[in-house]
């Protein structure tokens, strides 16, 4: 029998070949939500069908906003790198908030030292003109920004340049950190809270961070409010190497009960 000139028996296996696609879509986010991480490879040989059919499930799934594709696999969308010019234009509000407030805790003659987060780049923008400091930093954008100020003297920390976020990276930043002494860090986060510590989604800029830590007198952690009780997959430092957490949140905010129990000053 012939349905519109389709055979019955092509139809069927025209509907069966949707549900078996459904059902791998299901089962690819379902490992993806277990292993926050897919390998096309994998998936090829757990699902029986080719890299190239993997390759389109993957596609058509980040279209809808489900994973982010990456190159042999995919990722969920929360361990999405963005480039510096996507971070850049996102939660404006809420990290005009916090750069107020950190803007504070900066004084005269102070060594500081800042990480790549668009959260600093708007605390950067803000720093008083008669405040006379040495800031350290491995942000391009930033140290750009702080050419403008008359007496901040900028000390970029060289390497090489990771162009999507616009930082310097690698072993050279590390070892030209460790030989800082600075008095204050302002530290953009990927996620905190007090279990895990600080966490960010890249290995190496978890590894420059705890670099940052180790050589500063007193750690403020920059975060906008929906990175409180988050955790990335790296460990930069335990909580305890934390002395300040700064939000566009209130600090009599209930989230933050945990870290004032741990010594944590919320501004």
């Amino acid at each position: 029998m012939k349905v519109l000139g389709i055979s019955h028996d092509l139809k069927e296996n025209f509907y069966c070949s949707i549900m078996l696609k459904q059902e791998r879509h299901q089962l690819i986010l379902k490992k993806l939500k277990l292993n926050k991480k897919v390998l096309s490879v994998d998936l090829s040989k757990e699902l029986s069908v080719s890299e190239d059919t993997v390759r389109r499930d993957l596609k058509e799934l980040e279209a809808k906003n489900l994973l982010y594709k990456v190159h042999g696999g995919a990722l969920t969308i929360q361990d999405k790198i963005l480039t510096y010019n996507e971070r850049s234009v996102s939660d404006l509000d809420k990290k005009s908030v916090i750069a107020k407030k950190a803007v504070k805790l900066i004084h005269e003659g102070q060594v500081i030292i800042m990480s790549g987060s668009t959260t600093n780049l708007a605390l950067a923008k803000i720093i008083p003109h008669n405040i006379n400091a040495t800031i350290f930093t491995y942000s391009l954008p930033i140290a750009i920004e702080l050419t403008h100020h008359p007496l901040i003297e900028v000390i970029f920390i060289g390497g090489k340049l990771n162009k999507t976020a616009q930082v310097t990276m690698g072993i050279d930043v590390t070892n030209s950190i460790s030989s800082i002494r600075a008095d204050i860090c302002f530290m953009g986060v990927g996620g905190i809270d007090t279990k895990r510590g600080m966490t960010e989604a890249n290995w190496e800029v978890a590894h420059i961070k705890k670099s940052m830590i180790l050589a500063s007198d007193y750690v403020v952690a920059l975060s906008i409010s929906k990175r409180i009780n988050q955790v990335k997959r790296y460990s930069v430092v335990s909580i305890n190497q934390i002395d300040s957490i700064i939000s566009d949140f209130e600090p009599t905010e209930p989230i933050f009960d945990d870290f004032k129990e741990r010594g944590i000053t919320i501004l």
